[in-house]
């Protein structure tokens, strides 16, 4: 039996992250672990959807609603959207897998959560960024590889 028994899979519903998610899959099967997919929602966010004025909800602008209303929202759409996606692209395992959803810069979150919750691996996507791009805005993969105290496989 290997000593990795619980796998972290953190999710941003990329088609690097579907990719990840296939692969922590057969890890899972193949290994006996459990898995956790985690999706990081970052306060920008609250942002993007304070101000959709333009758009009523409930009788009243998206843009009057509390940071709470939001943040649930944004967690609701996450769980039926990116989360289930990679669910399913993760297939069968046994235990079926952990959500979780945290708040924060996605790298430290990820890593942080990892820390906390005796993960044995990180299996993450890589999400193709040119190298242009990734030497002035970096990567979340590379920062978690870089911050992680845990082995990480970034999947392409």
């Amino acid at each position: 039996m290997s000593s990795i028994n619980h796998i972290l899979l953190p999710t941003d519903g990329s088609e690097g992250s579907m990719h990840a998610a296939k692969v922590a899959g057969e890890l899972s099967r193949a290994l006996q672990a459990r898995v956790t997919v985690l999706y990081v929602l970052s306060d920008e966010f609250l942002l993007e959807h304070s101000w959709g004025a333009a758009e009523f909800i409930g009788g009243r602008p998206e843009g009057l609603r509390s940071v709470e209303e939001i943040r649930a929202s944004l967690e609701k759409s996450a769980r039926e959207k990116e989360i289930l996606a990679t669910t399913q692209a993760l297939g069968e395992t046994d235990p079926a897998p952990a959500i979780a959803l945290e708040w924060g810069h996605a790298a430290e979150r990820i890593s942080s959560y990892a820390k906390d919750n005796q993960v044995g691996l990180i299996v993450i996507g890589s999400h193709g960024r040119s190298a242009l791009k990734r030497a002035f805005l970096g990567s979340v993969s590379q920062a978690v590889a870089n911050q992680a105290q845990f082995p990480v496989t970034i999947v392409k």
